[in-house]
């Protein structure tokens, strides 16, 4: 088991000090080990009652699952679905195996069907919420309802709002601030570093159809993705009028000219970083949310005689083995999901980003990472034309 840094000591004791409290809301940084910290509570709580942890992704359910299982594997957990809803909601709370564990499942489930109507009158020792729902959503007032039948409710708000809901009745408060895991980590990293990749012309103006066409403001990222975006819209696209028969073409035409295109200047780039940072230890490469461009990454790598492993949230490694002969560890090919699902096994490996950051909430979690030591850095790739003739 990974030994605790003294932000996840110090976070453990401000759980602590309010562990009797009804309500509670935790803000907390990536790399704070709140998720550990949490599955402890969750476990012994689930010793003598229902546990329910309901998140808005799936994945993020995932990661409970998988943090419970590694540090707690002998507490019941179960995936909270209609049938399974039904079967609590016919049999007596009492029954063994039906009175204590953990309960997973989504905010969609909570606020509709067999799942709703079980959790009007199953009893819970401890309600997890992973994130906040929005105040005009639909989920507001099922998961308002549980609150109140919920012996302890725990939410973990991941976008550290100042004000706390005004559906908790007078919540503890639990903060560990970015500033503070900086302050109390021995490696202080401040911004990731850039490698160029070069795309050729005719590649550029491809994306730069493709984002018109499919009308996304800020491009595509990566073939992969790109070539899944087009088939999607020629296989949603209801073919009624010319306009729609005009997209189509367009989308046939642009996969075509993608799969044309030579070798792709991101996989070199990416290769040669790769290289380069595995001197200096443990490698993961971030791709894209999407398995095709997991797979793209590995195949290019594994092809060029690069040891590779996945990093999915269903499959996580269970920790980074020390390489034999000296030889380089395998590089893990990850989502940005999976890398959440770990966070405890990144010390001391390099992010390659084989495509930006995407989201905001990928921007936040890799400057978190960097921030208060969590992985011992970030590169990532900078597009640019190429350099014209004679300059």
């Amino acid at each position: 088991m990974t030994a605790r840094t003294p932000a996840h000591i110090l976070l453990a004791e401000r759980l602590d000090r309010v562990r009797d409290a009804r309500h509670i809301v935790l803000h907390a940084p990536a790399g704070s080990g709140k998720t550990r910290i949490l599955a402890d509570i969750i476990a012994r709580a689930a010793e003598s009652g229902l546990v329910l942890v309901v998140s808005s992704r799936r994945e993020l359910l995932a990661q409970w699952a998988m943090v419970l299982l590694r540090n707690h594997a002998d507490t019941p957990i179960r995936d909270l679905d209609p049938d399974l809803a039904l079967e609590l909601a016919s049999l007596s709370p009492t029954q063994p195996h039906h009175d204590h564990g953990v309960l997973l499942t989504t905010t969609a489930n909570v606020r509709r069907g067999p799942v709703r109507l079980a959790l009007q009158s199953l009893p819970l020792a401890l309600f997890l919420l992973d994130g906040l729902p929005r105040p005009d959503s639909a989920t507001l007032a099922a998961v308002i309802g549980i609150v109140d039948r919920a012996r302890q409710t725990i939410v973990v708000d991941q976008n550290a709002q100042e004000d706390t809901p005004a559906w908790l009745q007078h919540p503890e408060l639990v903060q560990l601030t970015l500033a503070e895991a900086i302050a109390m980590s021995s490696k202080r990293h401040v911004s990731p570093e850039d490698y160029v990749v070069t795309l050729g012309e005719g590649e550029r103006a491809i994306f730069q159809q493709a984002a018109t066409l499919l009308d996304k403001r800020h491009g595509i990222p990566s073939r992969p993705a790109l070539h899944s975006a087009l088939m999607q819209l020629i296989g949603e696209q209801q073919v009624t009028s010319r306009d729609d028969r005009g997209r189509v073409k367009i989308a046939w035409s642009l996969v075509d000219s993608l799969e044309g295109l030579g070798p792709d200047p991101r996989l070199a780039a990416m290769t040669e970083s790769v290289l380069h940072e595995q001197q200096s230890g443990p490698v993961i490469v971030v791709t894209g949310p999407l398995r095709a461009e997991v797979e793209y990454v590995r195949d290019h790598l594994t092809a060029h005689g690069i040891r590779t492993t996945e990093w999915t949230m269903q499959d996580p490694p269970q920790a980074l083995a020390t390489a034999a002969n000296r030889d380089p560890l395998p590089v893990i090919v990850a989502t940005p999901s999976g890398l959440e699902v770990g966070e405890s096994l990144l010390q001391d490996t390099m992010l390659v980003y084989f495509t930006r950051p995407r989201s905001d909430t990928d921007r936040a979690w890799l400057l978190s990472a960097l921030h208060s030591g969590m992985a011992r850095g970030a590169v990532l790739p900078v597009d640019e034309p190429p350099i014209a003739s004679g300059s």
